[in-house]
């Protein structure tokens, strides 16, 4: 089995509207956020991360796609009011976009059947809100890309906006859900991500295999098909070939 740890603030009034900067992990604050991070994130090594934060006033379940490397930021509750240093990610230009890699079409066909009530789906067109929500989801995504670097496994992130107008048994049956689908990748996943032809790096040449594939120069095999489905969504398409694309960027 796995250990699933959760970290989150504390707020005075937990059903709040206006809840301000909260209390103890991850506080709504630039330089606590990124602090609580790099510690937590170097004492339990994860495999596979999610975000959470709340987002519209409604009954999604969003599941964001992207998360960039702004320079500007909406200012939070004390000063500095924004990310030091920024752009937060030194190592890539400005305005890099990371992508998440968790499951993202199963978690929304899960939610979907599941009865709660709730309405799930991908957010393709735009960043996560370049507030603390993106902050985080951006951390989770350039984690992933360090421990891909040094070939360590950390299999997933990813972050999930939840409407504020979800209860909490719901909200917590929901991230059960989206637990579920993220254990079950990460039970499968034990190849490298995106090593294609099991040289044991993400190259250029696994890269060139995708767009030959993507051209109808080549076919794959199942178990090519399956090493190139980055994204899990049981087809290798464009978006698998920008999730390697960064792959090999961060290398």
């Amino acid at each position: 089995g796995f250990d699933v740890v959760s970290y989150f603030p504390t707020f005075g009034i937990p059903d709040c509207d206006s809840c301000g900067q909260g209390f103890g992990d991850f506080e709504v604050d630039y330089q606590d956020t990124s602090e609580d991070w790099w510690n937590i994130v170097d004492s339990i090594n994860p495999i596979a991360i999610i975000t959470f934060s709340r987002g519209y006033i409604d009954y999604s379940w969003e599941l964001e796609w992207q998360y960039f490397n702004y320079f500007y930021w909406t200012a939070d509750f004390t000063a500095p009011y924004y990310p030091t240093p920024a752009p937060p990610d030194s190592t890539v230009p400005l305005n890099t976009r990371r992508y998440s890699s968790l499951p993202m079409d199963s978690i929304v066909s899960k939610i979907e059947s599941s009865g709660l009530g709730l309405t799930p789906y991908i957010d393709y067109t735009q960043g996560a809100g370049q507030y603390l929500s993106e902050f985080m989801g951006y951390h989770g995504t350039w984690y992933k890309a360090q421990m891909d670097s040094a070939n360590i496994p950390c299999y997933l992130a990813g972050h999930v906006h939840l409407g504020g107008l979800i209860d909490w048994d719901t909200a917590r049956q929901a991230a059960e859900i989206t637990l579920r689908e993220v254990i079950k990748i990460v039970i499968e996943y034990q190849d490298l991500p995106g090593d294609i032809n099991e040289d044991g790096v993400v190259s250029i040449l696994d890269m060139l295999t995708i767009v030959s594939y993507l051209l109808g120069i080549i076919e794959m095999n199942e178990n090519e098909l399956y090493l190139a489905d980055i994204n899990f969504d049981s087809i290798v398409d464009i978006f698998d070939l920008m999730l390697i694309s960064n792959i090999i960027l961060d290398n």
